[in-house]
């Protein structure tokens, strides 16, 4: 994951990083461009300032072969709050628009819903072990979602591709996830790792109700809209977090998918919200937003 999140500086609040894997074809994938418009808005603020949220809109596809770069304005910089908007670009083509805060964090009042009674992602098989003679659809969609990610995952059952071909399933898909190769101890790249990884399964919640999956597999392509993390904790990404997700609602072409992020202790270190396209292939090209 290291690699992927070294954004470079190339003056002023412009930033450079790599292109990544691709998501579908040569698409690079959404949440890449999420984690470095992040990083590089977090070089901008100042120490003791810590990510509590972001909201970031995807505006058009990019390609994975070529780099990135991203603007920040530096919005505000208050007493304990500072407000970032970056935007990311490839070849001059606006890809996405995010809006970050960064507090410094205060003595206050807390609680937290209690985490769930989850099997602990040692006891649970590594993700690739499903798919062993699974058939060619399934395997294409292991190569999309856990090929080409420096994410290791744990399903806690079926993954989408196996268990809809039992039928329709309920819109709930939970896993544990890890980030390969160490981070360090910045925060920073934690929070950018998290966010990375949160664009990976969302919208596979969505399409169970439906009996579908994404990846070329089904009848249906998807992308990403709007994404939207609120940080609560401190976290290690490059530990197991136990990321569960639920689709309330899908309608219109829409699809919404909520989700809450606990590290191995049971805190509550994020939660995350997505809306994203649901669309037919064979009723209109995908490409265009």
């Amino acid at each position: 994951m290291g690699p992927l999140l070294d954004v470079r500086p190339l003056g002023g609040d412009l930033f450079a990083g790599p292109g990544g894997p691709p998501q579908s074809g040569t698409r690079v994938f959404g949440g890449l461009l999420l984690a470095q418009a992040l990083v590089a808005a977090g070089r901008t603020v100042g120490p003791g300032l810590a990510v509590n949220s972001l909201y970031a809109g995807f505006l058009r596809p990019g390609q994975a072969s070529s780099p990135l770069e991203h603007e920040v304005d530096r919005v505000k910089d208050g007493r304990s709050f500072s407000s970032r908007a970056a935007r990311t670009t490839q070849n001059g083509a606006v890809l996405l628009r995010m809006e970050a805060s960064f507090h410094a964090g205060e003595t206050a009042l807390a609680h937290q819903v209690p985490a769930p009674d989850a099997p602990a992602p040692d006891a649970l098989a590594p993700a690739e072990s499903w798919f062993h003679g699974a058939g060619q659809d399934p395997a294409r969609w292991a190569r999309a979602f856990l090929g080409s990610h420096p994410v290791d995952v744990r399903f806690l059952s079926e993954p989408p591709p196996l268990s809809v071909r039992r039928g329709p399933q309920p819109p709930c898909l939970a896993v544990w996830l890890r980030c390969r190769g160490p981070l360090g101890d910045d925060q920073l790249l934690h929070a950018a790792a998290l966010a990375y990884a949160s664009d990976l399964f969302m919208l596979s919640a969505a399409l169970l109700p439906h009996g579908e999956v994404l990846a070329g597999v089904g009848a249906f392509f998807g992308t990403t809209l709007g994404h939207a993390i609120w940080f609560h904790e401190p976290r290690r990404a490059d530990d197991w977090l136990y990321f569960e997700q639920v689709s309330p609602w899908t309608g219109h072409g829409r699809a919404m998918t909520q989700g809450r992020v606990f590290d191995r202790s049971g805190a509550l270190v994020a939660t995350v919200a997505q809306e994203g396209l649901l669309r037919r292939r064979e009723a209109t090209a995908p490409a265009p937003l």
